[in-house]
């Protein structure tokens, strides 16, 4: 007996819930179609509702007078009565989506049981915009994304406060849209501002960033997933906009064949790494020491404010594992991978300003190869789909990357907090490289073995070299001027 009378109970509870829900999306649907009084095609159709109903109030005594039972004759008077009222409630739901109805299905409301009330919403491109007052904070909005998409039948870029905390603006796209799953480059997208990269395209456009705010970029995949394309991608923009680059390969040259030799250097040996990057880290510090004096913030106002023409440098390394990984090393070469990784560490603290990039590839992320120091430091990461969560955790600081779908291209950027899922243009080596003419820039130093080709025009200034400013500088004082640069970054003027 107390089974069965749990089970009526349930019953009963369910019917009592399912009844005030019902109320409650009815209500709620009216008080749309009040708002949508003001079309005047709506307020004619209303008025005519009013009429009707007048005429049925007049006529009250003939209706209950049909053949019809008493009950019935009464229910299709009050019926006839409301139907002011039922034109509101379909008015209502018409047009547009019953958003209180989905904040109810997946039970998404505040502490004072209140659900979202919907503001109004707008049209952008492709993206529609729904604005909603509430008391949830945003970052709950974005816990319950997922639920959110499959309630509104939609797919949601952006989650943001809108003019008050209290105001929630969600960008959304059609259900059924897709990212195309390849996308040929054009030599026509590369940007003429020096610095400025793109990549691919996204639900909300193209995905692109500009080295002077971010300077350097991390991109990881699993093997097939077009880590290595993208970052010859972005190094063919590097060369087409002047810049002076040096590829680090050591997958025996593989990764950057002979066919880049003639845009800048393949380095296959640790030794010759090493010397670059030492000579790089002087070429930042004289960077640094002309920036402060001439009272300029970065490698864009230098230029501009002298008319000369200091050159970018891009450092791109395909498989930065392959580089630092110290499991097994014998004494000699393991002293060899800590200076390496000490010279990209310091690079990635403080050359923001100077226009030396780091453009680092990874397979296998692995916490003892990209230290913090170097993570910390890089602001782009571009993730292709892993099976790992360890890995994905590594590069993105979430598991995000192990839900890409497994398409060739397909990846995650994170630049801050914000991360977008995208397809990546593929650049094929075989059509699109060509012979490129630009003038590269001017170094502050002599780059050793860095030798002009016939395919691009470079020159280069060699000046009194300048006492490096951090030399001999332990951790607190370098991050002091980490610091400071961080400050600058706050002020940059750029184009």
């Amino acid at each position: 007996m107390r089974g069965a009378e749990k089970e009526l109970n349930g019953l009963l509870e369910e019917a009592i819930l399912g009844i005030a829900t019902g109320i409650k999306r009815f209500v709620y649907s009216v008080y749309r179609g009040i708002k949508k009084l003001k079309e005047v095609r709506n307020l004619v159709f209303f008025l005519i509702c009013i009429v009707f109903s007048a005429l049925v109030y007049l006529l009250k005594g003939r209706i209950l007078l049909l053949q019809l039972p008493a009950f019935l004759g009464y229910a299709l008077y009050y019926v006839l009565l409301f139907v002011p009222v039922f034109y509101l409630a379909v008015l209502g739901r018409a047009g547009g989506k019953d958003f209180t109805a989905a904040f109810m299905e997946i039970d998404f409301k505040g502490r004072d049981g209140q659900y979202p009330y919907f503001c109004g919403s707008e049209t952008a491109d492709k993206k529609l915009i729904y604005f909603f007052k509430s008391n949830i904070p945003v970052e709950e909005w974005k816990n319950r994304k997922s639920l959110l998409e499959t309630a509104f039948d939609c797919t949601i870029l952006r989650i943001e406060n809108g003019n008050s905390k209290r105001v929630v603006r969600v960008v959304t796209l059609p259900g059924d849209f897709r990212i195309p799953e390849k996308i040929n480059w054009s030599d026509t997208l590369i940007r003429k501002d020096s610095g400025v990269i793109t990549v691919g395209k996204s639900a909300q456009g193209e995905i692109t960033f500009d080295l002077n705010r971010v300077p350097h970029v991390l991109a990881a995949g699993e093997t097939g997933s077009g880590k290595s394309v993208i970052l010859r991608l972005i190094l063919w923009q590097f060369i087409n906009q002047g810049s002076r680059v040096y590829m680090l390969d050591f997958k025996g040259g593989v990764e950057f064949g002979i066919d880049y030799e003639r845009y800048g250097e393949v380095v296959t040996e640790r030794k010759r790494a090493l010397q670059i990057l030492t000579e790089l880290e002087a070429e930042n510090a004289q960077r640094l020491t002309l920036f402060r004096n001439l009272k300029v913030k970065n490698i864009v106002e230098y230029n501009r404010k002298t008319g000369k023409n200091l050159c970018r440098i891009g450092v791109f390394c395909d498989e930065l594992a392959e580089m630092l990984d110290k499991k097994g090393a014998a004494k000699e070469l393991k002293e060899q991978m800590e200076k390496i990784e000490g010279k990209i560490s310091t690079l990635a603290r403080l050359s923001r300003a100077t226009g030396i990039n780091l453009i680092l590839g990874m397979q296998r992320p692995d916490a003892n190869v990209l230290t913090g120091q170097i993570k910390n430091n890089i602001p782009v990461r571009i993730s292709g789909r892993f099976a790992d969560k360890t890995a994905s955790e590594i590069v993105l600081g979430s598991t995000d990357a192990c839900n890409i779908p497994d398409i060739k291209g397909r990846f995650i950027c994170k630049m801050g907090n914000e991360m977008q899922e995208f397809q990546a243009y593929y650049f094929d080596d075989e059509t699109m490289l060509r012979d490129v003419f630009v003038e590269v820039g001017d170094m502050l130093t002599k780059a050793t073995g860095y030798e002009q080709t016939a395919k691009t025009t470079q020159k280069e200034t060699e000046v009194k070299p300048v006492t490096n400013p951090y030399e001999g500088m332990n951790q607190e004082e370098l991050e002091k001027v980490k610091e400071a640069m961080d400050e600058y970054d706050l002020n940059l003027d750029f184009f």
